[in-house]
């Protein structure tokens, strides 16, 4: 009886070995799981400190970028491109005639942008994020949140 329940046990027998070998592996061969890594939240933290905190954020006033705003066309410096920022939320572009600007908003320092492209092959719909660096009356420093740290997209008004 033994030989005809050997066969039918023996996977088992085999899995039973193999589980209990890889319970009984050191912590440093077990593969490691970077999904499993606990992130702590310190948004709420108290300042302990003398010092004042300082935030990575600049307030800015929506107002300050209503206008039209053109940077140089890359290789070709006296021809410029950009973008135009509307009270209403609206957007448009400036000599990108494959880009279309659509709408924009902004969150703290944050402007998002809605675009989608036209006569190309790919035609969807984008929202640019981006964070607002600096601004001044002639000037708007950005960071597009995919891009390489310290990168930047400088831009002047245009009257």
């Amino acid at each position: 009886m033994l030989r005809k329940q050997l066969p039918s046990l023996l996977p088992f027998l085999l899995l039973l070995i193999a589980c209990k070998q890889k319970a009984g592996r050191a912590p440093e061969e077990v593969a490691h799981d970077s999904s499993l890594i606990v992130i702590t939240d310190s948004s709420n933290a108290g300042v302990t400190d003398s010092i004042a905190a300082v935030t990575d954020t600049l307030h800015i006033d929506a107002a300050k970028l209503i206008g039209k705003w053109i940077q140089p066309v890359a290789g070709l410096d006296k021809e410029m491109q950009g973008f135009q920022l509307r009270s209403n939320g609206t957007a448009r572009s400036i000599n990108m005639y494959t880009l279309i600007y659509e709408k924009w908003a902004l969150n703290n320092d944050t402007l998002l942008l809605w675009s989608h492209s036209e006569g190309v092959k790919d035609t969807a719909a984008i929202v640019d994020t981006t964070i607002i660096r600096e601004l001044s009356d002639t000037s708007l420093v950005l960071f597009p949140i995919k891009a390489a740290e310290g990168y930047t997209d400088r831009y002047r008004r245009r009257q």
